[in-house]
């Protein structure tokens, strides 16, 4: 996960020794419906894991700047709501890669039938 952060982990001041990111991986493990990673195992499996991961861990990073504000100041125009976009659009990336491992989430596909009402009228038409 801190890979996946880059330049926005130093940003924030993220280290894997510090526990920046124990939450994110109880998170992780809870979405993926297991105790501990090490339980899993399997390329499709690991696949999963890693998607959940980087949507969970884009997550906190939203949690951890939507209080930061854009402001100016002798120095010039300090934007740092920038970061919260950027990882708004990273995790609206990754939940929707991930969004094929949630239990609720169902695609179907069923006819629809349509009436035109500006289709002439046929009377030899009996339906």
């Amino acid at each position: 996960m801190h890979t996946v952060l880059g330049a926005v982990a130093t940003t924030l001041e993220w280290a894997v020794d510090d526990g920046d990111y124990d939450e994110i991986l109880n998170e992780t493990l809870f979405a993926y419906d297991t105790d501990d990673a090490a339980n899993v195992s399997g390329r499709s499996n690991l696949l999963k894991l890693r998607t959940l991961a980087r949507r969970e861990v884009w997550r906190a990073v939203m949690g951890e700047v939507s209080g930061d504000y854009d402001f100016k100041d002798e120095a010039g125009d300090n934007k740092r709501s920038q970061v919260y976009r950027q990882a708004r659009g990273m995790f609206e990336q990754a939940a929707g890669e991930a969004m094929g491992y949630d239990p609720n989430y169902l695609v179907e596909q069923d006819t629809i039938d349509y009436d035109d009402p500006y289709q002439a009228y046929d009377e030899n038409d009996d339906t």
